[in-house]
């Protein structure tokens, strides 16, 4: 039996965050149509201009899909890359071998999210974690653990973390 696990925001959060936003954007056009007649104009044009970003970010059509972050089966964990429109998409599959410590923790900025050790080569997260890696470093924060690559999700407000991360360690028990 191969148990699938989605780590993800689902389809009706995205939808909500996009809802979210659209209403953002019309509060910031109706206060440039109407509340702003009488400000300076750096003021006026700032709630247009902020308006259109949250509306073209709410109309994004991609943004109105679920997002997996990662899934995981009897054979490991398995990372999608988010490659340009031109590439294929690829999956870095990493086996319940080269999984360390799954966990529930406080992260940076004192948020609690789940952290997973992955024993994979530089080259690996160079491809599949290079924009993570390279906000951590400018961060200062440090994602080796001895030989293991550190991955961090903050909480998903979508499922409880405790439990996603005993539904990991079940996987992971069960096939090593």
């Amino acid at each position: 039996m191969n148990r699938v696990f989605k780590y993800e925001t689902p389809a009706w959060g995205a939808k909500l965050i996009c809802s979210v936003y659209a209403l953002v954007s019309g509060v910031f056009l109706l206060a440039y149509g109407t509340w702003t007649d009488n400000s300076p104009w750096l003021l006026k044009y700032a709630f247009l201009i902020l308006g259109l970003v949250f509306l073209l970010v709410a109309l994004k059509p991609s943004n109105w899909k679920g997002w997996v972050y990662f899934t995981a089966d009897d054979n490991g964990i398995h990372f999608p890359s988010s490659p340009s429109p031109s590439e294929e998409p690829t999956v870095l599959d990493v086996s319940w071998d080269n999984v360390g410590n799954i966990k529930h923790e406080k992260l940076y900025g004192g948020e609690y999210g789940i952290s997973i050790e992955l024993k994979i080569s530089q080259l690996e997260i160079d491809d599949y974690f290079s924009n993570l890696a390279k906000t951590k470093k400018i961060l200062g924060f440090n994602q080796m653990r001895g030989e293991y690559f550190v991955i961090a999700y903050a909480n998903n407000s979508f499922r409880k973390l405790p439990d996603l991360v005993n539904q990991l360690i079940d996987i992971k028990c069960k096939n090593i």
